[in-house]
């Protein structure tokens, strides 16, 4: 026989299933009233819910927040394509072709993974790239290299997003009284008091009053804490590379310069429901590189670590002849 309330971690779930487990729970007490006996706080949690869902029908109906999103997709995908492009240019039979591929890859290098990082961070950042590509250092390679269109389309793309931005602000005007972070904390609230008057029943009459309620109310408490941990361990599982793949070439001409070499291809095996396959990790969103010795003759050295869903460190040994 159960006695005890599950905690259920309502504070970790996003703002769906919270709204979801709520609006559940409700119909579990609301099921099981009698045993409560407490209409003043099932009328509390019914207002706190609907406040939440109103609040969160806002968020999810805001027009200029979805096309903010829509244009930041957008541009994160132009800007990984841009990369690929000027990665597969490394690998062109001209020299200077690869030389200049090599010099705009840098610069882009320099802002570390932008499409991973926070919307203000990646408009700045495209913006300063923008710019330096504008200066005679830059603006040269790009049309060697025939890009034009490309940069000029991400420029185009990170300026609409900065419009968005500024009507999403207007928009803001529109917004519920309330922010979701304070209804959440209402409902939570509500809730809280509730499972107390339950414990408190448990406690009075005995656990076999409360039975129908607790046993309902605990497995779906139980069974929302287990969709919560999965979903999170799914976010946070992370992948060791450091037993993967590299191919590259094992040797490059000695020019006095830095030799920022890039493996042709990163893979890492994963087993997943049983079968094993083979990932190829993609530049700055996977992976990240820095070098060692890599000016003069001799053996210089790639360290590639793992980021974003990847972890662990995989070291490379090349030459400088």
């Amino acid at each position: 026989m159960e006695t005890k309330v599950t905690n259920a971690l309502v504070d970790r779930y996003n703002n769906a299933t919270h709204l979801e487990f709520h609006k559940t729970g409700y119909g579990i007490f609301d099921e099981f009233k009698e045993i409560l006996n407490a209409p003043a706080l099932m009328t509390d949690y019914l207002a706190a819910i609907k406040q939440e869902e109103e609040i969160y029908k806002w968020m999810r109906g805001s027009e200029y927040t979805e096309k903010k999103r829509e244009v930041d997709m957008k541009r994160d995908r132009l800007l990984k394509s841009i990369i690929k492009t000027l990665q597969g240019y490394e690998g062109h039979f001209d020299p200077a072709i690869r030389e200049v591929a090599k010099h705009v890859l840098h610069l882009i290098n320099n802002y570390h993974n932008l499409t991973h990082t926070e919307y203000d961070g990646e408009t700045a950042g495209i913006d300063s790239i923008i710019e330096h590509l504008a200066l005679p250092e830059y603006s040269g390679d790009v049309t060697k290299l025939n890009m034009q269109q490309w940069f000029s389309e991400l420029a185009r793309l990170n300026a609409l997003f900065k419009e968005y931005v500024m009507d999403v602000e207007l928009e803001q005007r529109k917004k519920p009284g309330v922010s979701s972070t304070v209804a959440r904390k209402q409902t939570n609230k509500v809730l809280k008091k509730l499972t107390a008057r339950l414990t408190a029943v448990i406690t009075i009459d005995g656990p076999e009053e409360a039975q129908p309620l607790l046993v309902a109310y605990n497995v779906h408490a139980a069974h929302y804490n287990t969709v919560w941990k999965e979903h999170y361990g799914r976010m946070h599982a992370r992948t060791d590379i450091s037993g993967g793949t590299v191919k590259m070439p094992h040797e490059y001409a000695f020019t006095g310069k830095r030799i920022n070499a890039l493996p042709d291809s990163v893979t890492v095996e994963k087993t997943r429901d049983g079968k094993t396959i083979t990932i190829e990790l993609e530049f700055t969103e996977d992976y990240t590189v820095s070098y060692e010795n890599n000016i003069n003759r001799g053996t210089a050295k790639l360290f590639i670590d793992g980021v974003g869903k990847f972890t662990g460190r995989i070291t490379v040994s090349f030459d400088i002849v």
